[in-house]
C-alpha cells in the first residue's frame, strides 16, 4: 500500500511542517496540498525539523481531483460522526479497522485531511471511497489536523509494514466501472433520484470496507452488467 497525504486548503502552516514531520516518522514521504490558505514560510520548515526534504517535493494542486488522479482509492477523515444509522454518506472506520482492511492491497491511496476549522465539506467527503473518524470522546471530538494524521499514519504504518502482498488488488478504473454499472442498474430498476444517490454511496462503501480483488470485481461487474442488459429487455 502506497499512501499519498493530501491537505485540502490548509490554514496555518505550522500544521503543514508537523504533517510533514509524523510523514517522516512513519515512513511516508507523498505529500500533496490543494488550494492552501497560507504559504509553506519559516514556521513550516520548523516544525518540520528533519522532514524539509518532503515540504521541498510536495505538490500544490488547486483540486482534490488533480491531487488524487493516479490514486486507486480516495480515503477522507472526519470528525463529525452519523447520528442515524440510515446516514450512508457518513459510515465510517476507525484508523485500525482500515488499515487492517488495506494491509494486504498493492494500490496507492489517497488520504484526505481537511480545513482546521471546518474538516472536509459534505461534497468533499462524497468523492471518498471511504471514510475514517478516530474515536475520541464525545465531548470533544475534533483533533488538531496534525495528531490526527500521525494516527492514522501510524495504524498504516502497524499494519501495513508487516504483511506480504498477496492479492492483486482491483484498480481504479475497474472500480470506477463496476461503481458505474451499479448506479446505472439503480435507474433501470426506477428508484427515485435520492434512493439512488444513497445505494450508489452504500455500495461503494461496501467495496472499500472489503478486500476486493480485481478478479471479484470482475466477476460482480458481469453480473450487474448482465442485470442491466435483461432490463432493458424487459
Amino acid at each position: 500500500m502506497q499512501v499519498r497525504v493530501v491537505l485540502v486548503e490548509p490554514e496555518h502552516d505550522g500544521n503543514i511542517g508537523s504533517i510533514a514531520r509524523v510523514m517522516k516518522n512513519f515512513g511516508f514521504t507523498d505529500l500533496w496540498i490543494v488550494n492552501p490558505k497560507t504559504q509553506i514560510g519559516p514556521q513550516a520548515r520548523a516544525y518540520a525539523s528533519h522532514a524539509g526534504d518532503i515540504l521541498k517535493k510536495s505538490k500544490i494542486v488547486t483540486t482534490i481531483k488533480e491531487a488524487s488522479e493516479d490514486c486507486t482509492q480516495i480515503v477522507g477523515t472526519t470528525a463529525v460522526l452519523s447520528r442515524r444509522p440510515s446516514n450512508v454518506l457518513r459510515v465510517t472506520l476507525s484508523p485500525e479497522e482500515y488499515a487492517d482492511r488495506i494491509r494486504s492491497k498493492r494500490e496507492r491511496a489517497c488520504l484526505l485531511f481537511g480545513r482546521e476549522s471546518t474538516g472536509l465539506s459534505n461534497t468533499e467527503l462524497d468523492q471518498c471511497d471511504a471514510l475514517i473518524a478516530i474515536p475520541t470522546t464525545k465531548d470533544y471530538r475534533t483533533l488538531n489536523v496534525a495528531s490526527a494524521c500521525a494516527i492514522v499514519l501510524y495504524e498504516l504504518r502497524k499494519h501495513v509494514s508487516y504483511f506480504e502482498k498477496t492479492i492483486q488488488p482491483v484498480d481504479s478504473q475497474t472500480r470506477r466501472r463496476l461503481v458505474g454499472y451499479f448506479d446505472k442498474l439503480t435507474h433501470l430498476v426506477g428508484a427515485p433520484s435520492h434512493r439512488r444517490r444513497f445505494a450508489v454511496r452504500a455500495f461503494r462503501n461496501v467495496l472499500s470496507r472489503g478486500l476486493l480483488s480485481k478478479r471479484e470485481a470482475l466477476l460482480l461487474m458481469g453480473i450487474v452488467r448482465r442485470a442491466c442488459h435483461a432490463k432493458k429487455r424487459c
